[in-house]
């Protein structure tokens, strides 16, 4: 039989979310299964995020079972590091994820609100969270447990939005590497030129 572990009510700074996966079938974990989850991304140095980094520490403190390590193997945040440099970016990463169906079969909802007053709950439908939308997360704290291992993690049961932008799985500029060596290449919408001129009835203009 798992064993339970205490759990206390957490919300995370306000921050960017990102990899929202909270609708539909979820996003597919470690162990072939589906889970619901996001990620807040907010400064180190925002006096809430320190607060918050000491509450989930101080929780591991008091709770960490007799045969855990010291220190937490995973934690329910970690700090940015950039993929190519391998340094820290300055911004922390609170996680927060949950099951999509409960043992009765019954699927689990992650409720979406408004985090401004008066606080309503949103249906965002086919809608998928970007991550250029603000916002806090909000669920239960607790022990993680897996392979003898142990740690923090945040159950995810909400996400209060200040700011709603829609991913639509477009990439823009950043997502770019530039060439010193490319061609100056002068089209609006990659299309070329001669088809432009195709379609409105002209003759294609002959390059040389």
């Amino acid at each position: 039989m798992a064993t339970k572990y205490p759990k206390v009510k957490f919300t995370t700074p306000k921050g960017n979310l990102k990899w929202a996966f909270v609708t539909g079938k979820g996003k597919e974990d470690d162990k072939g299964g589906y889970k619901y989850s996001v990620v807040a991304k907010a400064l180190k140095t925002d006096p809430e995020v320190i607060e918050a980094m000491k509450t989930i520490d101080a929780f591991w403190e008091e709770n960490k079972p007799k045969q855990a390590k010291a220190l937490a193997k995973t934690k329910a945040y970690k700090m940015e590091v950039d993929d190519d440099s391998g340094k820290e970016t300055g911004y922390v990463l609170f996680g927060a994820s949950t099951i999509t169906v409960f043992p009765s079969g019954d699927k689990k909802l992650v409720k979406i609100f408004t985090a401004k007053a008066p606080v309503r709950e949103l249906n965002l439908g086919d809608k998928k969270i970007g991550e250029k939308s603000l916002g806090r997360v909000i669920g239960n704290l607790s022990i993680y447990e897996y392979n003898g291992s142990y740690g923090t993690t945040i159950y995810l049961d909400a996400i209060s939005l200040s700011t709603f932008v829609e991913y639509d799985g477009s990439i823009d500029t950043e997502a770019v590497t530039v060439d010193e060596d490319a061609e100056d290449i002068n089209l609006d919408d990659g299309i070329p030129q001669e088809a432009h001129e195709a379609a409105d009835g002209e003759a294609p203009t002959t390059r040389v």
